[in-house]
């Protein structure tokens, strides 16, 4: 978080807090509904969090996603929309998880769990719009067809294996490899690359480094997919996988490994992996209609004085 963020947030918490007075006190009433400070709060954090929003823009959009919560809250409920339980039970699962790292966090900005619950419910509630509408029976479906060249898009597939640029210090922590070896390590990826370009297969390859590092192989090289903007891959993993040519390999750099990774294709008939990450598809390419859609619901909505 940017300093001018942080210390924004700070400021309008204060105000905010010290003018709403007791805890059990609702920030707004939006449609006869309630919505507790530590749901406003967060929406607050949140808006506030990259530092792009000055305090009065961080407040009226905090207030829209208020309004926007209870709109389709109402909604859901008007048309008998249940959430699926898979998406119950992952929104469960981030608020257990957020609330076991943050918890004095949230806490000390008057956040409570079932905020957090309300809040994660909120997001399933608008990936199951997505589902009803334009899921398999939905109004406006989308085709199959659609899906399948979608997910040739979104996602590039690739074998690989890494070597650590860093090592152990004396006392076990984790330090950087001297300029030296850093730039040993890198010729020799970049090395193996060049044979693999040749036509060595990769699986020989990694078998090789293996014995280098006094590991066994178990098994060959899997084959991983990756979506844009996934966590667990450092900042321009995806767009450097996805500038290598089909079938070719190559050297990327992250901040603690380097890896000799092979692109290969994804083929949209793949009936596995499709099926694994069809849901991801369909959210990528509709839940910007829905947040546009459930907008329009909170601007509709009443907000008490």
């Amino acid at each position: 978080m940017r300093k001018s963020g942080l210390a924004a947030l700070c400021a309008v918490l204060m105000l905010f807090l010290c003018a709403c007075g007791s805890a059990h006190t609702p920030a707004l009433v939006v449609d006869g509904v309630p919505v507790s400070q530590g749901v406003y709060t967060w929406f607050l954090r949140d808006a506030l969090r990259d530092g792009s929003q000055n305090e009065a823009g961080a407040a009226a959009l905090a207030e829209a996603n208020c309004r926007r919560l209870v709109a389709l809250d109402n909604y859901c409920r008007q048309h008998k929309i249940a959430v699926r339980t898979d998406l119950k039970s992952a929104a469960a699962e981030h608020t257990r998880g957020e609330w076991a790292l943050f918890r004095t966090q949230y806490l000390a900005r008057g956040i409570t769990k079932p905020d957090l619950t309300r809040i994660h419910t909120f997001e399933a509630q608008k990936k199951q719009l997505v589902q009803t509408i334009y899921g398999p029976g939905g109004k406006h479906e989308v085709s199959e067809n659609v899906l399948r060249e979608s997910f040739v898009r979104l996602y590039v597939g690739f074998r690989a294996f890494e070597g650590a640029r860093t090592t152990r210090g004396a006392d076990g922590e984790t330090i950087p490899l001297d300029e030296a070896a850093q730039k040993d390590l890198l010729a020799q990826f970049q090395a193996m690359a060049d044979r693999a370009n040749s036509g060595v297969d990769l699986d020989a390859l990694y078998a090789e480094y293996c014995e280098t590092q006094g590991l066994i192989v178990t098994s060959p090289l899997a084959v991983s997919l990756m979506k844009n903007g996934d966590p667990m891959y450092d900042d321009g993993f995806f767009d450097a996988v996805q500038k290598l040519a089909l079938g070719r390999t190559g050297v990327i750099q992250t901040a603690g490994s380097v890896y000799l990774l092979q692109r290969v294709a994804i083929d949209k008939s793949d009936e596995d992996a499709f099926a694994a990450r069809r849901d991801e598809v369909l959210w990528h390419e509709k839940l910007p209609a829905v947040e546009r859609y459930v907008a329009k619901l909170g601007e509709k909505t009443v907000l008490q004085e």
